[in-house]
């Protein structure tokens, strides 16, 4: 199941809501950082059974966002998770992260932690798409946009996430100014960077993309 959010010209927004669409955003992540980073054209099932598994658990305190071009295929996806304090998360056992230590070293307390994950463009397909090429850099800002406005509703809001390398790198440019606050390692298929970013870091990129969602 899911729910529309928005749609444009060549592409549309949903929000998923159910299990099915939630393996098809699961297998797509696995899929697009296998193809491209590690140039393999297939992906262990184990590990998709694992990352979906997870993404199911996570479902009630989470909100999945993804792009279907006009066929009605996944091209894009990302998760913001609320985090209760309780549940470990792959920053913590994969990146060796202990977060309530963090937490507790910073010089405010926040009202709410939230987790971005599963991030993934399908950027084959895109290429593919005249229409979809040309609105690119608008997917990418439209994902940013949705997964962080629960972020951006309270100013003591903080997030953190496993960034790709390649993505880090265009973070700035987009107005999102995050700090590394661990050691990189591949994972999921690329090599990763976990991250911390409070509500100063993302400001500019809602000033400047404010009016994104007429794209």
């Amino acid at each position: 199941m899911k729910d529309l959010v928005k749609n444009f010209d060549a592409f549309s927004v949903w929000r998923i809501i159910g299990k099915t669409e939630l393996k098809k955003l699961s297998s797509l992540v696995l899929d697009v950082n296998y193809k491209h980073h590690l140039n393999q054209h297939y992906f262990p099932q184990e590990e998709l059974k694992k990352i979906y598994l997870e993404d199911v658990a996570s479902l009630p305190d989470s909100r999945f966002y993804a792009i279907y071009d006009g066929k009605g295929e996944i091209i894009a996806a990302v998760k913001c998770q609320k985090w209760n304090y309780s549940t470990v998360l792959a920053i913590e056992k994969d990146f060796m992260v202990d977060l309530k230590y963090f937490i507790h070293g910073l010089n405010f307390e926040p009202r709410e932690v939230f987790h971005i994950g599963r991030f993934v463009i399908d950027q084959d397909k895109i290429r593919k798409n005249k229409d979809l090429n040309q609105k690119k850099l608008s997917i990418l800002k439209l994902l940013m946009h949705y997964a962080l406005l629960p972020v951006f509703e309270n100013s003591s809001n903080i997030f953190f996430c496993e960034c790709d390398e390649k993505l880090y790198s265009k973070l700035n440019f987009l107005g999102l100014y995050p700090k590394i606050i661990g050691s990189p390692k591949v994972y999921l298929g690329s090599k990763t960077i976990p991250i911390y970013c409070d509500h100063r870091g993302i400001e500019k990129f809602f000033y400047t993309s404010k009016n994104i969602e007429y794209v």
